[in-house]
């Protein structure tokens, strides 16, 4: 065999050039991903950061229930202290 036919395969095109063709293609298919990654993220980001707002305005909300809900519970049993010790201070007929 020559060195001739060794550095040519497929119709003469050496094997370095194929490679660094299919490498070419390789980056602007990938820059073409990344391209449509940043504009998909350029939509959504408005939206995601609406709903983190959202979310933040709905912890502030469920934190105040959550303190109303204690006191209400405090309250309850105040109460049933309160009718318990009304029930043990009256004479059992």
């Amino acid at each position: 065999m020559s060195e001739e036919q060794t550095d040519r395969l497929e119709g003469g095109t050496p094997f370095e050039i194929r490679v660094l063709r299919e490498l070419a293609n390789l980056n602007n298919r990938l820059n073409s991903l990344e391209e449509k990654v940043d504009a998909r993220l350029r939509e959504t980001r408005p939206i995601w950061e609406a709903v983190q707002a959202h979310m933040k305005e709905i912890e502030k909300q469920l934190d105040i229930l959550n303190r109303q809900f204690k006191r209400f519970i405090q309250d309850l049993f105040e109460v049933r202290a309160r009718v318990e010790r009304l029930e043990d201070s009256q004479p059992i007929e």
